[in-house]
Order: C-alpha cells, then structure tokens, then sequence
C-alpha cells in the first residue's frame, strides 16, 4: 500500500526501535520519526540515512497530540491517504502487517472508517470478522486522512493520555466507524510492567506501574473527556473509570512515590476545574 504514510513518536528511545520500525517500515510509502527527546537519538544518522524516513526533532516534548497531527499534516500533503500510528516499542511480523495492509486495503467500506486498529493478544484466537468498536489506542493504528479535516485534529488540549480514544469518540459522532481487526497481532511492550506480590493473595502478578506525572495527565484527562461527552459513550466511561481507579490503587499500593502521586491527582482536580489543559505547567 504505497498510499500509506506512517509515524513513530520516541521519547528516549533504546537500541531496539530500530528492529521494530523495520518490521513495517518497508510496507510504506514514507515513515515520519517524531523525536520528543531533550537530545538527538544516537540513531539519529542512521534513520535519516534511509531515503523513505524523515526525522524529526526540536529539541522539545509535544506531547502526543500535537506529533500526531504534525504528522498528519505532512502526510496529506505529500500526498497519502492513511497514516500507520505507532508506538517505538511496538512491533509486527510479516504475517500479520501483509495481512492487516491488505484487509485494510480490500474493505468495502474503508471510506466512512476512521481508524483501523489490531489486536495486542496474540495467544487470542478471534474470528477473521471486523468488530466496530468506540475507540482504539494509538500504536498500531491506521488514520485515515481523506476524513482527517472532517473529524478535526487530535485534541491537544490533551498532550498524552486519552488522546487516541477522544479523536475515536468524535469520528463516532460524526458518523464515522472505528474498526478493530481482533486477527491481526501486534507485539507491544508495556514499558512500564513488572512483576510484584500481590497483597490479596501473596501470588506473583504483572502490574504496570505509571509514574505520579502520567497519574497526573490519566485523571486530568479523563475528567475533561468525561465532561466532553457527558450523554454518550457511558458504558466505556464506567470502564475507563474502573480502569483509572486500579491504576491509580497500583501505585499507591506497589509504587514508591505515594506522597507525589496524591499530590499529582489532586493537581489534577484543580487544573481540571481550572480548564489548564496541555502541558502540565513545570512537568
């Protein structure tokens, strides 16, 4: 599909993006590599050496939002119709991105979706059958761009968190689709899991523990799209707010700074209440 343009966002990357961009990065037409780092990546050179990447970097932290919607812009106007999201620890293997490009490629109502996006499981076994969903999450997702200008922009009222899932919400309203794939895998790492003793039961368990900052921006932010969409889309706040609610007892319970993490939820509540959106101000 040389009609597809892709982005990858970094922020402190290791060595391994490099192997995990070349999983799709022949499969497109140009990849954007947006660098929020402070400094270059040392693999600045050798990414830019390759004639179908542009990288990019300023020296600045943007956030998601806006790196997403730099990306789209720079994808429309050299000419393509869909942009692959993802993030720099996620990979495919062959298999599944020749599959995924064709499905995507052959759908027959391709034009009224807004974004495709895949499966994360991959000991799941799931029907060859598209499922319409109310949102998707950045990594592994395909944009398209001819509904871009009518949906509107990611929300950078948001910087990170929320962001993939509020551009879903807005599409629906629209009346467009959001389209998951649950047959096609996507490796994607969680960088910040690990294993911890539970308190209930003493058994070994996977958690993943997100820093009072990133606490900051998921309660923040699910409050402003809450109040955003405050008759719709009531069955996925539930399970947002389930969600937010155990990653918040996760740090608290397993973290070390619990001190920092209330301190940032109640953050949080004021600038919400204050309408300071973007960036947190001194983070």
């Amino acid at each position: 599909m040389q009609n597809v343009a892709g982005v990858v966002i970094l922020y402190f990357p290791d060595e391994t993006i490099v192997e995990n961009i070349t999983s799709y990065s022949d499969k497109l037409g140009k990849l954007y590599i947006i660098d929020n780092s402070p400094q270059k990546t040392k693999l600045a050179q050798a990414l830019s050496a390759n004639p179908g990447i542009m990288y990019v970097h300023d020296g600045e932290n943007k956030g998601i939002a806006k790196r997403l919607n730099d990306a789209a812009k720079l994808a429309i106007n050299d000419g393509f119709e869909w942009l692959l999201t993802m993030d720099q620890d996620s990979y495919f293997d062959k298999k599944n991105i020749d599959k995924y490009f064709n499905y995507v490629s052959n759908y027959k109502h391709k034009s009224m979706t807004a974004m495709f996006g895949v499966e994360f499981e991959t000991q799941k076994t799931a029907p060859e059958k598209p499922e319409e969903v109310s949102y998707l999450i950045t990594s592994g997702s395909m944009l398209n761009l001819r509904l871009f200008h009518e949906v509107g922009q990611f929300d950078e009222q948001l910087f990170i968190d929320e962001v993939d899932l509020e551009y879903c919400f807005r599409a629906i309203t629209k009346g467009f689709s959001i389209i998951k794939l649950p047959f096609i895998f996507l490796t994607h790492h969680l960088g910040e899991e690990d294993t911890y003793i539970s308190l209930k039961n003493l058994k070994k368990t996977r958690r993943a523990l997100h820093s009072s900052l990133r606490i900051y921006y998921m309660v923040r932010n699910y409050l402003y799209v809450r109040e955003k969409y405050p008759q719709q889309f009531l069955s996925e706040d539930k399970e947002r707010r389930i969600t937010l609610l155990n990653r918040i007892k996760n740090k608290l319970l397993y973290g070390n700074e619990k001190v920092a993490t209330i301190s940032m939820i109640f953050r949080a509540l004021r600038d919400f209440k204050a309408k300071r959106m973007g960036k947190k101000e001194g983070g």
